[in-house]
């Protein structure tokens, strides 16, 4: 609780003069000053704080901007210390640099007025609460929920191996490509959230591998190679995608129909089948095909 509570602290020691002499220990101080910022219990020391930073953004300066490298770096020490998780660290670096934004927005004219300090104070409170649990209260806006699930993924792929419904070669592959959306999830949760459209790809990509594993029942019915790229040339000009990356997957969709159409002639290998697949479904997830 005491590196939880340092955090916000730590990031304010700038806005406070506190005597050299000073007597309390750098918890207390810290605390002293995360309260004063909060609007906790008054006392001669909070009250002179809290008159500083209101001083300071009457001023137009940015104190919050001058601590921003303190806070991260204070974030960063409670992530290695295991105080905080990591997709928490992240979110509030994102909001705290979100709140220096703002600050800067508002004494750009020179000043910031007494609605934009109330505002600035509101929302630093919020995020100051933050810090003092350790975790965000909003309940799965930023979870590694796909992380998570990479074990039961893994024992339903190592079913379906023991079942003969998949081949080993298949199944591998079926293991690195969901450790593969794990990283692009990873690489999504750098600023500490999920956005909808980030979610959208996420859940577009596990359900292309929950086909391919056959567990999971879907309403369709199999659809051959030949139906399958029908449907991405079909979905191309609604996809969303620009005009350059249309025409990419354009000259890949003619490359994998003729792959296609040459593994239909001819008796295929299960590695052969299994690449057919790998490389359908890629080209489905790409075209933003929901399958």
């Amino acid at each position: 609780m005491k590196a939880i509570t340092a955090l916000l602290a730590a990031s304010s020691i700038a806005l406070v003069a506190a005597p050299a002499q000073a007597q309390t220990s750098t918890r207390d101080r810290l605390g002293a000053i995360l309260g004063a910022l909060l609007g906790g219990p008054a006392n001669s020391t909070t009250a002179s704080a809290n008159g500083n930073i209101q001083a300071q953004w009457a001023a137009g300066q940015r104190p919050l901007g001058a601590q921003r490298t303190q806070f991260e770096a204070q974030v960063d020490s409670a992530v290695r210390a295991n105080t905080i998780t990591l997709v928490t660290g992240n979110r509030m670096k994102f909001d705290y640099g979100a709140l220096v934004d703002l600050e800067t927005r508002y004494a750009a004219d020179g000043r910031i007025s007494t609605t934009e300090r109330a505002d600035l104070t509101q929302r630093y409170n919020a995020l100051a609460a933050v810090v003092q649990a350790g975790t965000y209260a909003d309940g799965g806006t930023a979870t590694t929920a796909v992380a998570d699930g990479q074990a039961e993924f893994n024992r339903r792929v190592d079913a379906a191996v023991a079942a003969r419904r998949l081949s080993r070669t298949q199944g591998t592959r079926l293991k690195a490509d969901y450790t593969a959306v794990v990283q692009v999830e990873t690489g999504y949760l750098s600023d500490g959230r999920i956005s909808a459209q980030e979610q959208d790809d996420l859940d577009t990509r596990l359900d292309a591998l929950d086909v391919r594993v056959g567990d999971v029942p879907y309403a369709q019915t199999p659809q051959t190679p030949a139906q399958r790229l029908e449907a991405i040339a079909t979905a191309l000009p609604s996809s969303g995608l620009s005009t350059t990356a249309q025409a990419q997957l354009r000259v890949e969709h003619g490359d994998l129909t003729r792959l296609a159409n040459a593994y239909a002639r001819l008796t295929t290998t299960a590695a052969e089948r299994d690449y057919l697949e790998t490389r359908l479904a890629d080209l489905e997830l790409r075209a933003r095909v929901r399958r």
